[in-house]
């Protein structure tokens, strides 16, 4: 098959897990650990929901990981570090599975990291997508973000297919639809300390991960061309305007909800400084 052809069938949305990469074999292996320690130690303190939990922490992991990749496609070790940062914040409460998918999705669009723009079988996906979010008022604020990322995939540089406006306005009709059917909108809520300690935390280390953004070295998956930079900040512009919009409209259960969102973009910058202080020594010494 010709390469043409291979990228007007591949997803725009969808990305390949191969296993030849270190990295790769590592977030399988740590998501199963993470199920599996979950497993033992809700059994061994006679907790319930043992194993919905121990689904919930796999999948905090995995996804706190893929959106590393996503926001910071050059090092792997953004990655790697957000599935450990992802574990002790599962402690403030049941993440969101369908609103950090939202975000990975969100953010792989925005940054473009596959070459291309959702294609028709993706937008189809996205609407039924949107329209399950919909119903889950919890999850409006990722939802909200998805919806931009797809709606601003037509104006960012490069700029993509006019379909995506088609996409996003379907997308926003689905989840009205479902919202006003079947959701009632929660209060907000004050924040607990913890809470607002990681507010603030999330909202600081965005706001860095957004400044500091170095020239892309990484390939879009399906072309050669280098990923675009500025495609790369609006991604994780992305990130910060989720925590902004979550903290007004929910209040404290956006941090618990989004817990992989706050790990990856956390480990960004913390890989970023480590970085740049291994450059200072080595430069120094």
């Amino acid at each position: 098959m010709s390469a043409s052809r291979a990228r007007r069938l591949a997803s725009g949305i969808g990305r390949p897990l191969h296993l030849g990469y270190p990295s790769n074999r590592y977030v399988l292996v740590a998501t199963v650990l993470a199920g599996a320690g979950t497993v033992v130690w809700r059994w061994a303190t006679g907790a319930d929901d043992v194993f919905s939990w121990s689904v919930r922490i796999a999948g905090a992991v995995f996804l706190a990981w893929a959106i590393g990749r996503e926001i910071d496609p050059d090092d792997t070790g953004s990655a790697g570090i957000a599935t450990v940062i992802v574990v002790p914040l599962t402690v403030l409460g049941s993440p969101s599975l369908a609103s950090a998918a939202a975000l990975l999705i969100g953010a792989r669009i925005a940054v473009r990291t596959t070459g291309i723009s959702p294609h028709l079988i993706d937008g189809v996906v996205l609407t039924a997508a949107a329209a399950y979010l919909g119903a889950r008022p919890e999850s409006w604020p990722a939802l909200g973000t998805l919806i931009l990322a797809v709606a601003t995939d037509r104006y960012a540089q490069p700029p993509g297919p006019d379909r995506t406006l088609w996409f996003s306005a379907a997308m926003v009709i689905a989840a009205v639809a479902t919202a006003l059917w079947l959701a009632d909108p929660p209060e907000w809520t004050r924040p607990t300390i913890a809470e607002w300690i990681v507010l603030g935390i999330a909202a600081v280390v965005g706001f860095l991960a957004i400044i500091n953004i170095r020239p892309v070295q990484s390939r879009a998956d399906y072309h050669d061309r280098t990923l675009s930079d500025s495609r790369l900040r609006f991604g994780r512009v992305l990130v910060l305007f989720t925590l902004v919009v979550g903290a007004v409209y929910l209040g404290g259960p956006v941090v618990p909800t989004l817990t992989p969102v706050w790990a990856a973009i956390a480990a960004v910058t913390v890989m970023h400084y480590y970085r740049l202080w291994q450059e200072r020594r080595t430069g120094s010494g």
